[in-house]
């Protein structure tokens, strides 16, 4: 289980990472439990069914490149690394909170705005450098067991079209370093991160798209469900004014 702890405006914020079901906590106005692997009555929870891809990482690493898209990810990672793209851990933070506050004024990436300092706190940050600039990065949350992309930001909204494929060769190439980081390391599971379900990705392009991304990895799809609790009601009424505006 990892905890990450953050303030939003007043409100003390607990999102829960790599728990099997819900559990009461303290010190906190608002709890999330992401991922969860079993579906449970908790008093006072919201229960929301959930996807992800889970890359399987007790394998050996040949046959999870193997498995991998050879069209849409093996390609693109040669041609990143014939390019020349580099791949940095946990360096050029302030670049990389740069992109990612880009791809969230596009509403490409969902949720509050994370703040610097949360992402240097909790993240092992992957970043893709290409001639000495900074052009593309991923975050993970980690335990001893489990791993999952959780903040991203690139500049793949560049209008350039030689310049949009390069970055995202150069995402391509982080998510595999990830992975080969994340095995050295003894960990079992390599989350990508919440897919859209058939019924969201139908009738939504993107959401199609960004499954499609994902699952090219070579991941299973598994249900889990996410969990959430407010503990006061300014909380609550809070929430629900986010999720009103967000709607506009």
């Amino acid at each position: 289980m990892l905890v990450v702890d953050r303030k939003i405006l007043l409100f003390k914020i607990k999102e829960i990472q790599f728990c099997d079901y819900p559990v009461e906590v303290s010190n906190c106005d608002s709890v999330t439990f992401v991922h969860c692997k079993n579906k449970v009555d908790a008093e006072g929870f919201t229960c929301v069914p959930a996807f992800t891809s889970i890359i399987n990482l007790t394998r050996d690493l040949d046959t999870i490149w193997t498995n991998m898209s050879r069209g849409n990810c093996r390609k693109p990672i040669n041609r990143a690394e014939r390019a020349g793209v580099k791949i940095k851990l946990n360096q050029n933070y302030g670049e990389f909170y740069e992109m990612y506050r880009s791809v969230k004024k596009t509403k490409a990436v969902s949720g509050f705005l994370l703040s610097q300092e949360d992402i240097k706190k909790n993240v092992t940050l992957f970043v893709a450098e290409f001639n000495g600039e900074i052009i593309s990065g991923h975050g993970y949350l980690e335990d001893e067991d489990n791993m999952i992309s959780w903040v991203i930001g690139s500049k793949r909204f560049e209008k350039a079209k030689e310049r949009v494929t390069l970055v995202g060769n150069a995402s391509k190439l982080i998510i595999w370093e990830a992975i080969k980081y994340a095995k050295d390391k003894g960990i079992k599971k390599f989350d990508m991160g919440t897919l859209a379900s058939e019924e969201e990705a139908e009738g939504d392009e993107a959401k199609r798209n960004i499954n499609f991304f994902k699952q090219s990895f070579g991941g299973v799809t598994v249900k889990c469900y996410n969990y959430q609790k407010a503990y006061s009601q300014t909380t609550r009424l809070t929430k629900y004014l986010y999720q009103l505006l967000n709607r506009v």
